[in-house]
């Protein structure tokens, strides 16, 4: 078979990556996916390939893609990892592959910069940060140099930040073909360069606002392809369901009206120009008043007509109102600014957004409010996305292969199928190639109290101290919320030896660098930091889990999914909150080892593990690693290994 001898030729022992990488290891299992890859690529057919830790995924699907001859898109679950594969994985594939290919790499439109709002902004700066002024200065001179346009070669700058969000290239704001500076556009630049490209590198965030751009007959973002390979593919439920559904914040509200006065040109007749500006105060007045009445409700919750009714109803509608009027005033000022004509566009669409989600009977979607910090998020959201997925993604493409370290669950890619809605494609699941048993040990305390119960916090508390003390530091601490992070954390950073990190202190970054660089640092963080994180060595021995990963009832999009699951007679638990909570899990684990050489601790403090009859389906989950309820066995495992 074709594939079978390229592969031996590229992983085998002796191959040509063993003969350009000094410590590099042959393992079977990469070459077994290497040829499963290529098979359903070649053969037009899609394909689930669980790989776990260790496995070598990248380079297994990277070089049957470059060997297929088709044009393929790889989606990655974040933009870290797209870096990994640009900068460092493709270099190494093209050395080892004597096939020419040529590969681009895309981000969302948000990291880029508009030259034309660059432009607008000089002429009239407003700064809503101290420091953005100081920081704007170094902005005009790498414009100047800069030929991809991306947010991340400015140190000390985010797409997030209040400065960016007023020079990007942000799909709202784009002018398109009218815009003056379109020549030199780095979105058209990065387009251009994806159109020529065999291998285009993306994240699942770009690619279904693709397919929703698409779905919408909006055009593209990414340009036609023939296969799809999808690194990371659990996250894709969570990425569909935003991208599928709407979102209407109270920037999005800010933004607007501050670029709609910003676009007023200035030869406008003074009472046209009168009028927007009026309508924009209007806008702005109804905007903070509405927003108002969500800060006084939980951080999370449903937006059920009981709870819309009376003033959020009337206040909404009546903003819906003046964004509908202010769209007006626009149309009649009709002096022809491509600004000013965007932001009419952008008025009419927020109104009708807002009123979906305000008044909209769908029972597939789920309408619910989400408060994080100053920021105010209304959504609609697509309860199931299989659907969705299914008509949009998989029925567009010859191959789609979906590759991750936690796709099934006790062996069976039953629930990820359906949850993605693709029944019919082929599988194969591979074990780490790493002696698991021999390299982790997995710890099971005997607590006395379950994680809901009053006292768990305190005994959580004094077992993590215990536990640190022999490994000397060198820990995750993970939490399934905030608050217990907060509790546990206060209750033990004054009596650790250890360096202690916590998240939320500084970027993720920033944290995964000082525990990186103190091998004897201890990082408390929450589940953004129970996958995608690879920390190798000696710097993380133990893993530490407070509560076995149930999503929370209380969130809007579980809710709703448990009720359509009891609806329909089903048992919610079995089919959805014990498998989703499994994968969780298995991701968690995934930190601790990966390399021969690593060892450590997984220590998991929730006795339901042990004490219920589901308890079973976590441990199978989990590779065949040692057992133990004694925190003795414990520091003889590391003592044997030091």
């Amino acid at each position: 078979m074709e594939s079978t001898q390229t592969v031996q030729n590229l992983f085998g022992p002796g191959g040509r990556l063993s003969r350009i990488l000094p410590a590099y290891e042959f393992r079977p299992e990469q070459c077994r996916m290497s040829e499963m890859v290529f098979s359903a690529l070649t053969g037009k057919r899609h394909a689930f390939v669980e790989g776990g830790t260790g496995t070598g995924k990248t380079l297994a699907y990277l070089a049957p893609a470059i060997l297929s001859g088709l044009k393929v898109v790889i989606s990655t679950g974040t933009k870290a990892l797209q870096e990994q594969l640009f900068y460092k994985d493709i270099p190494l594939i093209r050395k080892a592959l004597s096939t020419r290919f040529q590969a681009a790499y895309m981000k969302g439109r948000s990291n880029y910069l508009c030259l034309n709002r660059f432009t607008q902004f000089q002429r009239a700066p407003l700064f809503e940060r101290s420091g953005d002024g100081a920081f704007f200065k170094k902005i005009p001179s790498w414009v100047e140099q800069t030929k991809r346009g991306d947010v991340s070669e400015l140190s000390g700058l985010d797409e997030t930040s209040a400065l960016w969000r007023q020079l990007n290239a942000g799909g709202e704001t784009c002018l398109g073909g009218k815009c003056p500076d379109l020549n030199r556009c780095f979105i058209t630049a990065m387009r251009r360069e994806a159109a020529r490209a065999d291998l285009i590198i993306v994240n699942h965030h770009l690619f279904f606002a693709d397919r929703s751009v698409k779905g919408k007959g909006y055009g593209e973002v990414i340009p036609d392809y023939d296969a799809v390979i999808f690194d990371e593919a659990h996250m894709i439920e969570d990425v569909a369901t935003h991208h599928f559904g709407l979102q209407v914040s109270n920037y999005r509200f800010d933004e607007l009206v501050r670029d709609t006065r910003h676009g007023l040109p200035k030869k406008s007749k003074a009472k046209k120009a009168a009028a927007v500006v009026k309508s924009c105060d209007r806008l702005e007045a109804a905007s903070k008043g509405f927003f108002a009445l969500f800060y006084s409700g939980p951080m999370l919750y449903r937006l059920e007509p009981k709870v819309v009714s009376g003033p959020m109803s009337s206040q909404g509608d009546a903003l819906t109102t003046s964004l509908t009027e202010l769209a007006e005033r626009i149309r009649e000022h009709g002096d022809g600014s491509d600004e000013l004509a965007s932001c009419g566009r952008r008025a009419g669409e927020l109104a009708r957004e807002l009123h979906t989600i305000l008044h909209g009977t769908d029972a597939g979607q789920v309408y619910w409010c989400e408060i994080r910090g100053k920021g105010v998020f209304l959504h609609a959201s697509p309860i199931h996305v299989a659907e969705a997925l299914e008509t949009e993604v998989f029925s567009h493409v010859d191959s789609a292969i979906l590759t991750s370290a936690t796709l099934t669950v006790g062996g069976d890619f039953g629930f990820m199928k359906e949850r993605l809605g693709l029944m019919e494609a082929d599988e194969l699941s591979l074990p780490s190639p790493f002696n698991l048993s021999d390299q982790v040990l997995l710890y099971l305390p005997e607590m006395s109290h379950e994680p809901n119960g009053a006292g768990f916090d305190e005994e959580a508390a004094d077992e993590i101290e215990g536990i640190l003390a022999k490994t000397r530091g060198r820990a995750f601490v993970l939490f399934t919320s905030n608050q217990r992070l907060n509790g546990v954390h206060a209750l033990l950073k004054d009596r650790l030896d250890y360096p202690v990190l916590r998240q939320g202190e500084a970027s993720r970054e920033e944290l995964l660098e000082r525990f990186r660089n103190d091998t004897h640092s201890v990082l408390f963080a929450t589940r953004s930091f129970w996958q995608g994180i690879d920390v190798a060595g000696e710097a993380l021995s133990c893993v530490i889990i407070d509560k076995l990963p149930f999503a929370s009832p209380g969130d809007p999009l579980v809710s709703a999914r448990i009720e359509t699951i009891r609806e329909r007679g089903g048992n919610p638990f079995y089919e959805y909150q014990l498998p989703e909570a499994v994968i969780a899990l298995k991701q968690g684990f995934g930190r601790l080892v990966r390399s021969r050489q690593d060892s450590g601790i997984l220590s998991i403090l929730d006795r339901r593990i042990t004490s219920r009859s589901y308890g079973k389906f976590f441990i199978k989950s989990l590779s065949p690693c040692t057992t133990t309820r004694r925190l003795e066995d414990v520091e003889k495992f590391l003592s044997a290994r030091r």
